[in-house]
């Protein structure tokens, strides 16, 4: 893990007006509707999530935002609130996602959460597709990495519908409920990677539904 992002030389956009979502860079009057999200979707989230363990708070979410804010003008991850621009809640916040520097120089890793009645819309898929192309076209970002438990099948699916291959499979200690002692380490790299099948060489995909 690196720390201050040094070699990180630029920053991606602070919004992404993608097909029936928004990405728009966290800020701090996000809190009500993130604590709102988060609590309506603990038992979604509490199996994958150590943060996910206790029902969030105003205080809890309104330190993290601060955190966010201050990585993000460091350049060391880049958090995003996920806006529906489709469904009845127009503009509601309906997950976060964001790119985090903790897998090494010269790689950003996407993480991602959908909020429970949102999910299986292709939210997570447009959001993790975006971060890909916005990632790779940082100065200095050679890779991408999405890491996901080996049992947590659907947030698997999205890497690999995105073109990402498996680069390997990490053992370390369950931080969540739901998680073995195997972790998937996907990968795309800033050429796109070869299908593990011997298919045809992938560029990070576009909108995904």
């Amino acid at each position: 893990m690196t720390t201050g992002a040094r070699w990180l030389t630029d920053r991606p956009a602070e919004r992404f007006d993608l097909d029936g979502v928004t990405l728009r860079r966290s800020r701090a009057d996000d809190v009500d509707e993130l604590v709102a999200a988060v609590n309506q979707s603990l038992d979604h989230l509490r199996p994958w999530m150590p943060w996910a363990q206790q029902p969030a708070t105003p205080q809890s979410i309104g330190a993290f935002l601060w955190q966010a804010d201050v990585t993000w003008r460091d350049g060391r991850e880049f958090h995003f609130a996920v806006r529906d621009q489709r469904g009845s809640e127009s503009d509601a916040l309906i997950g976060f996602c964001g790119l985090h520097d903790r897998v090494g120089v010269g790689a950003l890793e996407i993480g991602y959460w959908v909020r429970a009645d949102c999910t299986g819309r292709g939210v997570a898929t447009t959001a993790a597709a975006a971060l890909t192309r916005s990632a790779l076209a940082l100065g200095g970002v050679t890779r991408v990495e999405i890491r996901c438990d080996e049992a947590n099948v659907r947030s698997a699916a999205i890497p690999a519908k995105l073109g990402f291959r498996l680069d390997r499979v990490v053992v370390r200690s369950p931080e969540a409920p739901g998680e073995t002692d195997r972790q998937l380490v996907w990968m795309m790299d800033s050429d796109g990677v070869n299908d593990p099948a011997g298919g045809t060489r992938h560029q990070p995909a576009g909108r995904a539904r």
